[in-house]
């Protein structure tokens, strides 16, 4: 059985409106493109223990890695990462967790 891959983002959105008209509406097809789905995005996320990594949190499931992989450098999703990193976020971050 191939192993799943989450992918964890925090990123510190500019303008919730405009991030979600440029961007998250955006989100759910392309992660659909490669057999992910999103499992939690909320903008109330709550770190019990250290700090929370910005202002918007999501979580989503990959069927494996090489999908996560093949979405993250995929040519369809360049123009909205560098969206993303270069007008509607301070910063972020995105990590890959191998599923159990």
């Amino acid at each position: 059985m191939t192993q799943p891959m989450f992918v964890l983002v925090q990123f510190d959105v500019k303008d919730f409106p405009t991030y979600f008209e440029q961007y998250g509406s955006l989100m759910k097809a392309e992660v659909e493109k490669f057999g992910g789905a999103f499992l939690a995005a909320t903008g109330d996320a709550v770190a019990q223990e250290g700090q929370s990594s910005g202002n918007f949190t999501a979580l989503i499931r990959f069927p494996s890695q090489e999908a996560a992989t093949e979405m993250y450098a995929s040519a369809s999703y360049a123009p909205l990462k560098a969206k993303r990193i270069n007008e509607l976020t301070n910063s972020g971050n995105v990590i890959f967790l191998p599923g159990l």
